[in-house]
């Protein structure tokens, strides 16, 4: 498949595959799928954020968006969250808020904490009829090139204990896993959207 990888644009459709990037986190923190969708593309146009237009790469087959990478420095992270919530909490009903404060609090202790040396992929989603075709490898191939562009020397992501697509896939390409974080109980687990995470981590 030829691909090109560019940055996205504001009015690019990316928001259902960054969705699907965290499908049951986006949903834990809104309280449903609509309401996490309808968060994303409320503010996907505005800069500055961990789901924001300026921090995404997309992969293109001809004219289709066919994959999506979010991902920044560790360094920015935290603002990038905070942003993040301080635009989508005003949107959300005022009874979801104690909801999406458990999730916040509970991704808060079992997230991994990635080394602030790093270039962090946030989120990396490919379209279904695409799957299996090398985009997930162009895209993390990209953010290599990012991270190198930074002056960064490693690359860090996380995806959830029960993903094994995406585990087997980021162990392929030769990440090394680097924490398990597991919920410590039922209730964080469904307040964070699942089980916990592994952390992984590669050399560029």
């Amino acid at each position: 498949m030829d691909l090109l990888v560019r940055p996205a644009a504001p009015d690019d459709p990316c928001v259902p595959l960054l969705f699907e990037s965290a499908r049951p986190y986006y949903t834990a923190y809104a309280g449903s799928e609509r309401r996490a969708l309808e968060l994303l593309q409320a503010v996907f146009r505005a800069p500055g954020h961990a789901a924001s237009y300026d921090c995404c790469r997309v992969a293109v087959a001809g004219e289709e968006i066919v994959g999506l990478a979010a991902g920044f420095p560790v360094a920015q992270a935290d603002h990038r969250s905070r942003r993040f919530v301080r635009l989508t909490l005003p949107k959300l009903p005022p009874w979801r808020w104690p909801g999406t404060f458990r999730h916040l609090s509970a991704a808060g202790r079992v997230a991994p904490n990635p080394p602030r040396d790093a270039y962090y992929v946030d989120a990396l989603a490919v379209a279904a009829h695409a799957r299996r075709r090398g985009v997930a490898r162009r895209l993390l191939d990209d953010a290599r090139e990012q991270a190198v562009r930074a002056n960064l020397g490693r690359l860090a992501l996380d995806t959830g204990l029960q993903n094994a697509a995406a585990r087997a896939l980021y162990e392929a390409y030769g990440f090394g896993e680097r924490e398990v974080c597991r919920a410590g109980n039922a209730r964080t687990a469904r307040a964070l959207g699942g089980p916990g995470f592994v952390g992984y981590l590669k050399r560029v």
